[in-house]
């Protein structure tokens, strides 16, 4: 009977080292994402900034990108992306309280929008709405 019990305390043991080595490389893989995204993030390489998002429809929206100190509008559809403009000035869209823009920025990237694309040469708003329900067709 001893190697009966003999045979248990080994398997026992075994499996108590194999969970060991287990967490002790859990516990690694933990700290080193923890600190490897501290020093990512101290870097400050935001390279790439989203200013802000107009959609125009379910799938279809205007994004305005800052890349590398030079402001893009990119049209963005489920099929492609499409550079639309670059922007030679530099556009200041403030965020409102809680991180979220504005009416009054948004009011102000929709007047900044229909003088950079010339919108205003459609006329009015129902002119407007009647384009974009050709395009849709």
């Amino acid at each position: 009977m001893s190697t009966d019990s003999d045979i248990w305390f080994a398997f026992a043991r075994t499996f108590g080292v194999l969970f060991m080595v287990l967490a002790l490389l859990l516990l690694v893989f933990y700290l080193l994402r923890r600190f490897l995204a501290v020093r990512a993030g101290s870097a400050g390489r935001d390279f790439i900034k989203v200013l802000t998002v107009h959609h125009l429809s379910p799938k279809e929206k205007l994004v305005l990108v800052n890349v590398l100190e030079e402001t893009i509008l990119i049209g963005v559809t489920p099929n492609q992306i499409s550079k639309i403009a670059v922007m030679e000035k530099k556009v200041d869209l403030s965020l409102g309280s809680r991180g979220k823009i504005s009416k009054e920025t948004d009011s102000r990237f929709s007047d900044f929008l229909s003088r950079t694309l010339n919108l205003s040469s459609f006329g009015s708003k129902e002119n407007i709405q009647d384009a974009k329900k050709v395009r849709d067709v």
